[in-house]
C-alpha cells in the first residue's frame, strides 16, 4: 500500500457515507482499521477501495491522519484539516459529527440548484430544437414559394431563411452549452474541493447567482465555525472554508486575508482591502471580530442557518415562478417568431393569390 493513493476524487455523497462510517466506528470504539476493512468489502466502487486503502495503511502502523494524507487526491483538504483538528483537540467524534452536518448542506445546495435548473433547461432545449427545425425545414419552403409565384419575399421570412442557411455555424451552440452544463454538474459533485466553480454557466440564468451566493455563504460560515470550534488557526480556517466553497473571488480574498493575518494585521484591517460583495455583510462583520471572540463559532453557525434558509426560500420561489416566467418569455418569443416568419407571410401569400 506504499506510495500514492489508489483512487481519484470521490463524490460528495461518497464522502458523506465514508464520514458517517468513520464517525460510527469512532463512537463505538471499534478499531478503525478493522471497521474500514469490513466496510470496504461491503461497498463497491471507489468508496470501497478508499476504505480498504485506509484500513491497509493503518494496519501497517500508519496513523489515521497519515492514511488520509496518502488519499489526498480522493479526499478533500478540508476533511483532513477537520479530522486533524479533532485528533489534536481530543474531540474527533465531535469533529466528525460536524462534518456530518456540513457535507449534507453542500449536497442539499447542489440538489436544490439542479432542481431549479431542470425545467428551464428542458424548455430551452425544446424551444431551441423547434427554432432549428423551423429555420432549416419550414422557412426554406416558404422562401421558395414566393419567388416562384412572382411575389416579393417578406423581410421577416427572408431573415429566418438566412439564419437557417447559416445553421451549420450556430446549431452546435445549444448542444455545447448542454454538454458544458452536464460537465459542470458532474464536476460539482466531486469532493476534491467541493468545486462549485463548476456552476459558472448556471449562474447566468435568472435568479441563480443570488441563490448560489446564499448557499456558498452558508457553507463558508458553517465550515469556518466548525474549524474554529476545533481550534484550527484563524488564517488557515478562513482559507480552508473559502476553498471549500469553490468560489474563486472568495478564495482569492481569503488568501489575502490569511496572508495579512500572518503578517500580524488585525482581522478588521485585513478585510479593508477586500472588495465589497465578496463576503455577505453579516459574514464580513463577523470575520472582522476575528477568532478572539469566544462566541464567533456560534454566531457563524447561526448565520449559516440564516443563509441556508434564505437559499431554500429562493430555490422554492424559483421552482414556482421561473416556469411561469419561461413560459411567457420563451412561449411569447416563439409565438412572435412564428408569427412574423410564417403566419404573416402566409397571410400575405394568400392575399396576393386572391387579389393579385
Amino acid at each position: 500500500m506504499a506510495g500514492e493513493g489508489v483512487s481519484r476524487a470521490i463524490s460528495v455523497d461518497d464522502l458523506l457515507l465514508l464520514n458517517q462510517e468513520i464517525a460510527a466506528l469512532v463512537r463505538a470504539g471499534t478499531p478503525l482499521e478493522r471497521g474500514l476493512l469490513l466496510a470496504g468489502r461491503d461497498v463497491r466502487g471507489r468508496l470501497g477501495r478508499i476504505a480498504q486503502a485506509l484500513s491497509g495503511r493503518m494496519s501497517q502502523g500508519e496513523s489515521f491522519l497519515s492514511a488520509l494524507e496518502h488519499e489526498r487526491d480522493a479526499i478533500p483538504p478540508l476533511y483532513r484539516a477537520v479530522v486533524e483538528a479533532g485528533v489534536r483537540s481530543g474531540r474527533l467524534p465531535s469533529a466528525l459529527e460536524g462534518l456530518t452536518r456540513y457535507v449534507p448542506g453542500y449536497s442539499e445546495a447542489r440538489s436544490a440548484i439542479g432542481i431549479a435548473l431542470w425545467y428551464p433547461l428542458l424548455i430551452g432545449s425544446i424551444a431551441y430544437g423547434l427554432f432549428l427545425g423551423m429555420s432549416t425545414l419550414i422557412a426554406p419552403k416558404f422562401a421558395e414559394a414566393f419567388p416562384s409565384l412572382g411575389l416579393k419575399l417578406p423581410w421577416t421570412l427572408d431573415w429566418i431563411n438566412r439564419i437557417g442557411q447559416a445553421s451549420h455555424l450556430w446549431w452546435p451552440v445549444g448542444p455545447i452549452v448542454l454538454i458544458g452544463i452536464g460537465i459542470a454538474w458532474s464536476v460539482s459533485g466531486r469532493a476534491a474541493r467541493f468545486q462549485s466553480w463548476a456552476w459558472g454557466l448556471p449562474r447566468l440564468m435568472p435568479g441563480m447567482k443570488r441563490l448560489m451566493a446564499d448557499y456558498e455563504t452558508a457553507n463558508f460560515a458553517e465550515l469556518l465555525a466548525l474549524l474554529l470550534e476545533h481550534n484550527v488557526p484563524y488564517p488557515a480556517a478562513v482559507l480552508l472554508a473559502a476553498q471549500a466553497t469553490g468560489n474563486r473571488p472568495m478564495t482569492a480574498a481569503a488568501q489575502e486575508i490569511a496572508a495579512a493575518l500572518e503578517r500580524g494585521q488585525s482581522p478588521s484591517a485585513a478585510l479593508e482591502n477586500v472588495r465589497p460583495g465578496v463576503f455577505q455583510p453579516m459574514i464580513r462583520w463577523a470575520m472582522s471580530t476575528g477568532a478572539d471572540s469566544g462566541s464567533l463559532p456560534e454566531s457563524l453557525a447561526g448565520m449559516a442557518d440564516h443563509y441556508r434558509s434564505r437559499a431554500r426560500h429562493r430555490a422554492e420561489s424559483m421552482r414556482i415562478f421561473l416556469p411561469a416566467l419561461l413560459l411567457v418569455v420563451l412561449g411569447g418569443g416563439a409565438a412572435l417568431v412564428y408569427g412574423l416568419s410564417l403566419f404573416l407571410p402566409l397571410v400575405e401569400l394568400l392575399k396576393e393569390l386572391s387579389f393579385g
